[in-house]
């Protein structure tokens, strides 16, 4: 295992799941070995983003101890290896054991990106205790930066001092600016993903907006925070570029 790396939030509905599906395949297209997690077990949609209508087994089967972790691993077109979480009801009301699931991800082996569930219920927690690092997604706006305060705090009390944050659907008027939300928090930002129509469309093709429309705002924004992680810089298109490919 090289290292698990947390994606939480503190409400639902401000682009965890997105954020993780297009990081995992950006990272993928750097050459890293990477597996990304779906650890909401309730609302798992994680395999749905990525094209996975049906799956036999999910991660419930590894953690009620039925098969091991390599049986429950999808391989993504884009070589982006998943392991989902089964949508079915029969696993509604089961918490996985802290200790099955920290087990579960050391047989891992890559840059392992977690879907965490919401906010602070016992299988977030359960997350947060199992992974490395842990980044925060929330949107600019004072409900949903209210809630990632409570995480990044409960984060901090468990020994995880996160990455940074993620704003997600930034539009820039009527919401938190960068510099509000890191007082806030007392939490660097360390990437702004832009509203962006594409990651919408994106969604309705189950196709994550790097690999559906590559040069899109918000795609040039994942593969920035992307190469971020890794250690790399990286260059967008530029306008000329882009001009060419739009015909604009």
């Amino acid at each position: 295992m090289e290292k698990v790396i947390a994606v939480v939030s503190g409400k639902g509905g401000v682009g965890k799941t997105t954020f993780v599906s297009n990081i995992g395949l950006a990272l993928t297209e750097m050459q890293k070995d990477v597996v990304v997690v779906d650890t909401d077990l309730t609302t798992s949609n994680l395999g749905l983003q990525l094209g996975f209508y049906q799956f036999p087994l999910g991660l419930q089967d590894v953690l009620d101890g039925n098969i091991g972790i390599a049986n429950a691993i999808y391989t993504h077109p884009s070589g982006l290896k998943v392991v989902p979480a089964s949508i079915s009801l029969n696993f509604l009301n089961k918490v996985p054991n802290p200790y099955r699931l920290k087990s579960v991800l050391n047989d891992l082996r890559g840059l392992i990106l977690i879907d965490s569930p919401p906010g602070l219920r016992d299988d977030a927690l359960l997350v947060l205790r199992s992974a490395d690092d842990v980044i925060v997604i929330t949107n600019p706006e004072i409900p949903a930066v209210t809630d990632a305060l409570k995480v990044i705090r409960v984060s901090r009390e468990l020994g995880k001092e996160p990455l940074g944050i993620v704003l997600n659907r930034v539009k820039d008027s009527f919401e938190l600016k960068q510099d509000e939300i890191e007082s806030m928090c007392d939490c660097p930002v360390i990437g702004k993903i832009p509203e962006d129509v594409q990651v919408k469309k994106s969604l309705f093709e189950k196709t994550p907006v790097v690999a559906y429309r590559p040069y899109s705002p918000a795609s040039i924004a994942f593969r920035k925070i992307a190469a971020s992680l890794i250690g790399q810089e990286y260059t967008p298109p530029s306008f000329l570029f882009l001009r060419r490919i739009f015909g604009k």
